[in-house]
């Protein structure tokens, strides 16, 4: 299980229920009150509640880059 407060855009995720093209494998193309997804099959895009992505998703395959914190003006 990973930390549901330590995910990154470009994370590669594998879930625990395959999409229905049979994939299991996703990438995270958004963060915030919802998880985008992106399925790495077919491409399809989702968004599902941060509460049952931390439920549903099983290890990160990959780390995606870490952006640095933003200046302060």
């Amino acid at each position: 299980m990973i930390d549901p407060t330590d995910i990154r855009v470009g994370d590669v995720v594998r879930m625990r229920k395959p999409h229905p093209c049979g994939g299991t494998d996703w990438r995270v193309v958004r963060l915030g009150t919802d998880i985008g997804l992106v399925c790495q099959t077919c491409a399809r895009k989702v968004y599902i509640p941060r509460g049952q992505f931390v439920k549903r998703v099983k290890l990160r395959l990959e780390r995606g880059p870490e952006v640095p914190p933003l200046p302060s003006v």
